[in-house]
């Protein structure tokens, strides 16, 4: 089985992301700016897991 490349994984792994709520573009409803990107709810919680765990391990 061949790997897909990674702009195509990215890809994925983004619309995977803003169809599950984790992040949205910023500013879509003025056509978004490239690279920048707000969290949602799921992604909101996830970051601050990560960080509570990483203080913890700190």
């Amino acid at each position: 089985m061949t790997e897909p490349k990674t702009g195509e994984l990215m890809e994925k792994i983004v619309s995977l992301c803003k169809r599950r709520g984790f992040i949205f573009q910023s500013s879509e409803i003025y056509g978004g700016l490239n690279g920048f990107w707000d969290y949602g709810p799921l992604g909101a919680e996830l970051k601050r897991n990560i960080k509570e765990n990483w203080w913890r391990s700190m």
